[in-house]
């Protein structure tokens, strides 16, 4: 069995408005040896201008990379939630989420089931999410990166619809994390 190492996502400095290298410094200065960022599409004016702790994935990976090392720190992912539901929102967010991972060194991606549409059965979420992991899957294979998936508010038989959708899209890199 391997050792349990504790990181910690670095949302927990979302309320200080400070910038992403403060908050892995921070995050050192407390004790961790790991860091969770959050990433984010596009450009978001409040990390632009320093005020949040998140990084735009049009960032360059070796920002990340750089804080770490300087910081002393490792990366133990990437936080990159998204709808899973929702493919026209998630699988290009995801791809692109995992390419910056590799490139970054976080041997993780962690997504979460997300809001699902309202209109939409058990199966057909099935259906979409099976979709999603399973082209993004395919993105993490190629580049050695795993896919993590935080399963928040489940039902009573979610466990075993998680683990449906990752035997039909993950072969090894299984992960999940029940908040």
């Amino acid at each position: 069995m391997g050792d349990i190492q504790i990181g910690i996502n670095l949302e927990f400095v979302r309320h200080d408005d400070k910038p992403f290298e403060w908050a892995v410094e921070k995050a050192a200065e407390i004790g961790y040896e790991f860091v969770e960022p959050m990433v984010h599409w596009g450009r978001e004016l409040l990390s632009e201008a320093g005020y949040f702790h998140s990084v735009s994935l049009l960032d360059d990976p070796y920002r990340v990379k750089r804080a770490c090392a300087r910081a002393g720190v490792r990366l133990s992912g990437l936080s990159s939630h998204t709808p899973l539901c929702k493919p026209e929102i998630s699988l290009e967010y995801l791809k692109q989420a995992i390419r910056f991972a590799a490139e970054c060194g976080a041997p993780v991606v962690n997504t979460d089931e997300g809001p699902k549409p309202a209109w939409t059965s058990a199966e057909e979420d099935h259906v979409l999410m099976r979709y999603v992991l399973k082209e993004a899957a395919a993105v993490a294979e190629a580049r050695g990166v795993r896919l993590g998936c935080s399963m928040l508010g489940l039902a009573r038989d979610a466990e075993r619809m998680l683990q449906r959708y990752i035997d039909q899209t993950q072969k090894r890199r299984r992960m999940m994390s029940l908040d």
